[in-house]
């Protein structure tokens, strides 16, 4: 196929005045601190933003999001399924505790026993570390080493290209690593999970009373999702924060409002006192896309959009194309949908007979030299073929046939062989020809 590209007037002048790439204009008006940031546009795929999307990171407690999906494909009856914290796991915490000078954790000690979704809410709320242990050892059962091979196999089924896991809530190893990318397919496979979804939307959760009679109050660590918090921004649907010194500030978030939904990615933001970077760049990257972009009309089902020339119809000799569906894509509210990129995937020519709606090629959209999307061109009417012109293309094609050809050579050399065989027997017969003598009388 043949494809045939028309570039706008306006592109053209944009590209050759600036060597700013046409799209930057339509980058946040503000420098973004943290190392790394994917924004995602879940109603079409689109990639909104980024910045170092593939580069190592270290997750802090976004791990926890792959831990919960290990144990929620693992664990079938979350509020039957009972566990209990082990000796051993709580030394392994009160190590890690004073290791790190105190870390997150969700009162849990000894021989305390919860169900798993109420581990489930300690981990994924106030960011529980031994929560995260407790239930890793237990699908793991009794290896944690195990538990992080299901987390690497589930990150390598979510095509994952550079994340690795040893460790399953998220404290420092320099093994355990990840991208903004990766974080994102992650994210998006596990809010697709009604249980994820529901925990890592919630705020505040009871787990009862421990082993000890002490009321377990777990809140939330995301405040953006809290009220007063001074971080509350009304749209975030969910799901996790997490910090080290390592990793700085990160959060991974879910936004909705007025019918748009995304995701979002933060990695690696600054750690200036109290304040958090983060989830002050979450806030502004959200506004920026909110106010900026729009799902347009691209095409309508039916619009007639191109010819392609066509062969062995005697009163036509162009074929009309429409778009087979439908095409909308989420572009900047100011770009006028005329002024992006087109490109036609189209056969050199068709053939009749054709019917209406049958396919014929592509139609493909791009802004600043991204992929929008493409539409089916199909046949916009009903061709019938000349039984004439037919015959004629027939003939034609036999004639350039290489087959033909070798046909018509080797026949016409197989008669010349023939007529030539035939001369020279009968040029011998001549010549050897008996001379009769007379007898004299």
């Amino acid at each position: 196929m043949k494809k045939f590209r028309f570039l706008p007037l306006l592109l053209i002048i944009c590209l050759l005045f600036s060597s700013i790439p046409a799209y930057a204009q339509y980058e946040p008006l503000f420098d973004v601190q943290s190392k790394a940031v994917y924004l995602v546009n879940l109603d079409t795929g689109n990639v909104i933003y980024e910045k170092n999307a593939d580069a190592k990171m270290y997750p802090a407690s976004l791990t926890k999001i792959m831990t919960a999906i290990v144990v929620l494909e693992n664990i079938d009856d979350l509020d039957g399924t009972e566990i209990t914290f082990k000796p051993y796991l709580e030394v392994m915490m009160s190590e890690k505790n004073a290791q790190y000078g105190g870390i997150s954790l969700g009162g849990l000690y000894r021989g305390d026993t919860l169900t798993a979704r109420e581990l489930l809410y300690a981990m994924m709320l106030p960011s529980a570390n031994e929560a995260a242990v407790i239930l890793a050892d237990y699908v793991g059962d009794g290896s944690l080493d195990y538990f992080y091979d299901l987390m690497n196999q589930k990150a390598q089924e979510l095509g994952c290209t550079g994340t690795h896991f040893s460790s399953a809530n998220g404290l420092h190893e320099a093994d355990n690593y990840t991208t903004a990318k990766d974080m994102y397919l992650i994210t998006r496979y596990a809010m697709q999970n009604p249980d994820f979804a529901e925990i890592v939307s919630t705020t505040f959760y009871d787990g009862g009373l421990n082993i000890k009679g002490q009321n377990l109050y777990w809140n939330t660590t995301n405040k953006m999702m809290v009220k007063g918090s001074g971080y509350y921004y009304p749209y975030i649907t969910g799901v996790k924060t997490g910090t080290t010194e390592e990793a700085g500030r990160c959060i991974v978030t879910t936004a909705s409002r007025d019918g748009y939904s995304y995701l979002m990615v933060v990695m690696g933001a600054p750690m200036e006192g109290d304040t958090n970077i983060a989830m002050e760049e979450t806030q502004k990257l959200y506004d920026w896309v909110f106010s900026t972009f729009r799902v347009k009309t691209i095409t309508e089902q039916g619009e007639s959009l191109v010819e392609v020339p066509l062969k062995l119809s005697w009163n036509k000799d162009h074929l009309k194309l429409m778009s087979g569906e439908r095409f909308q894509a989420l572009i900047p509210d100011d770009i006028d949908v005329a002024s992006l990129t087109t490109e036609y995937e189209l056969p050199n020519y068709i053939k009749a007979p054709i019917k209406k709606g049958d396919f014929v090629g592509y139609l493909h959209f791009s802004l600043a030299g991204e992929e929008l999307g493409q539409v089916e061109l199909v046949s916009m009417e009903n061709v019938d073929r000349n039984i004439f012109l037919f015959y004629v293309d027939l003939l034609s094609t036999m004639l350039r046939a290489y087959w033909f050809k070798f046909v018509v050579v080797f026949a016409v050399l197989s008669t010349l062989c023939y007529v030539g065989l035939m001369f020279l027997q009968q040029k011998g017969k001549r010549r050897y020809k008996p001379v009769r003598r007379r007898k004299n009388l």
